[in-house]
């Protein structure tokens, strides 16, 4: 059941933020898989964030100059016989009741209409993102009015992305998002300690990630949030790989980072583990400094607290416990100076979460690093690298781990989404020995 006020108190939030713009936005289009096959559909996160609309063939226009339809649907008309194949519509009226427009439309009208709404629009806005199609349509658009009323006078200044506007509304999450956010977190929890009992020597990467897939549907979801990762020995030591075609051998370490999505927002959680359920002595050792880092991280995030700050806390304590077992020579502070961590540590300490896994919004405000507030959600996730070909001591080669939650910024603190995963090595190796 659609919440209408929801996506209402959006899109108000919206038309003060146009004064005299337009939003002409348009849903994402269908993507083919081959031939005269689809993908999955996913509508664009911008169109859903504000209407609530998850079928394909929609567009819409948010108008503070129209008093009387400020906010139009555009959607696919009724059509018996290509609804037995594609699935039901909801009539004009219908659509109109369900999401709360001022009226709805005909796809086909869109054009016409978005021509005749820039023309009284200061400002055009529209999502530009993977739709080149509409982005094309729109400039050629804006040209045309402009051309139009270049000897009359106004018309719009220029075209905006609309992410300008809503990517900071994005930024804070409403109660109503949390749920859906920690219930994406729920399923892809159990989906990793499922992984985690299923694991043995012998079976492929693929079957891990077959059996955490399953339950992300089998849960509720819609399924992975990303492309999983499953990478045994050294593939784990690769960041994004995504083959996870390999066996899984007796020694190797697994890194998995895989999540859920539900209701269209995402879970981003990676835990690693010994195939064979038994860390060795360099695995641990590389381990404890992955987690003591992040356990650091985790418990300094909080209101105030800036996002460069959280990120100079981890590489630090990474350098530190680097240097302390041998993986890194020279002092903390030359290693930073020099930068000689990077062939072991080489990304951000986390990344924003939401509707989209990396989710969007300004990390920097005036120069600065992004003071941290309540409602924001981003990922903590300290890694250690050590490919085959590095030169660092024999036993630590093949080894990568790394270790990622999804944390809730709260008025008193943080909130932990994606706590209920194992992480310590004594609980790892407790669930692996009961399966």
């Amino acid at each position: 059941m659609i919440d209408k006020n929801i996506y209402h108190i959006r899109r108000e939030k919206l038309i003060k933020a146009l004064g005299q713009g337009v939003a002409i936005l348009k849903g994402a289009p269908e993507q083919v898989r081959s031939n005269d096959t689809e993908y999955p559909y996913r509508q664009d996160s911008d169109f859903f964030y504000l209407t609530g609309y998850t079928d394909p063939g929609a567009a819409c226009i948010i108008n503070p100059n129209d008093k009387e339809h400020a906010f139009t649907m555009y959607v696919l008309p009724q059509d018996p016989k290509k609804e037995v194949w594609t699935g039901w519509r909801l009539s004009f009226d219908d659509t109109v009741s369900t999401y709360g427009a001022d009226q709805a439309l005909d796809i086909a009208e869109f054009e016409a209409n978005a021509l005749t709404a820039m023309k009284t629009a200061g400002t055009v806005y529209t999502n530009l993102n993977h739709d080149k199609d509409h982005q094309y349509k729109m400039l050629d658009q804006l040209r045309a009015v402009r051309k139009e009323v270049q000897r009359t006078g106004g018309g719009p200044e220029g075209l905006e992305s609309i992410g300008s506007i809503v990517h900071e509304m994005r930024l804070f999450k409403d109660q109503h998002e949390i749920a859906l956010m920690q219930k994406a977190a729920d399923i892809s929890a159990d989906a990793h300690k499922i992984a985690m009992q299923t694991s043995k020597p012998g079976l492929h990467e693929y079957h891990l990630q077959a059996v955490m897939e399953s339950h992300f549907v089998y849960g509720g979801g819609a399924g992975p949030a990303y492309t999983s990762i499953v990478g045994t020995g050294d593939n784990a030591t690769v960041l994004h790989y995504i083959k996870n075609r390999d066996v899984i051998k007796d020694g190797d370490m697994v890194l998995i980072d895989a999540a859920a999505e539900y209701e269209m927002y995402a879970a981003d959680i990676t835990r690693t583990f010994p195939a064979n359920g038994k860390f060795t002595e360099a695995q641990r050792a590389i381990y404890d400094v992955v987690l003591n880092a992040q356990k650091a991280v985790i418990e300094k995030a909080g209101p105030g607290v800036t996002f460069q700050e959280l990120h100079d806390l981890d590489l630090r304590l990474l350098v530190e416990g680097m240097v302390d077992i041998g993986l890194l020579t020279g002092t903390p502070d030359e290693v930073i100076e020099n930068a000689s961590y990077q062939e072991y540590f080489m990304h951000k300490t986390g990344h924003w979460l939401g509707l989209d896994v990396h989710d969007l919004g300004n990390y920097m405000l005036n120069g600065k690093s992004r003071v941290l507030e309540p409602g924001m959600v981003f990922t903590i996730e300290p890694g250690i690298y050590v490919n085959s070909k590095s030169n660092a001591p024999e036993k630590f080669l093949g080894i990568g781990i790394r270790i990622e939650d999804d944390i809730l910024i709260t008025e008193s603190g943080n909130k932990n989404l994606t706590e209920s995963v194992p992480k310590e090595i004594t609980e790892i190796e407790a669930l692996m020995a009961a399966s």
